[in-house]
């Protein structure tokens, strides 16, 4: 894995910054991180990696590295989270759509996908 300007640590917790700056894909962050040269410098980093170095640091983790990111996310859902604090006695309704039919150019995260079969 190339080093340039960022060690992999410096690139995981650009993924974590990203998160929590409302970044809900690594696709994202070339629009909403890499201009914000301040927030980098606050961190003492020229600025924000690219997303493919990003996404490319994120392939080259080990089985070991990915369970300690997931107790590290787990303890801070359990103190930041909502869905803890959730009445569990109701329902937790989920929506998602897997028919494939077109939708509005305003669509919330919507892009052009495949899906096999025929066109509706």
């Amino acid at each position: 894995m190339k080093s340039r300007d960022f060690s992999p640590s410096d690139k995981v917790q650009q993924v974590l910054v990203s998160i929590l700056a409302g970044c809900e894909t690594i696709s994202a962050v070339n629009q909403k991180l890499k201009p914000e040269v301040q927030l980098a410098q606050l961190c003492r980093w020229p600025g924000f990696a690219d997303q493919s170095g990003l996404s490319r640091t994120l392939d080259a983790l080990t089985l070991m590295n990915i369970e300690q990111l997931r107790q590290a996310v787990n303890q801070i859902l359990h103190q930041q989270g909502q869905t803890v604090n959730h009445d569990w006695r109701g329902y937790l309704y989920l929506d998602f759509d897997l028919s494939g039919l077109p939708c509005g150019k305003k669509a919330q995260y919507s892009q052009k996908g495949y899906f096999s079969g025929k066109k509706t």
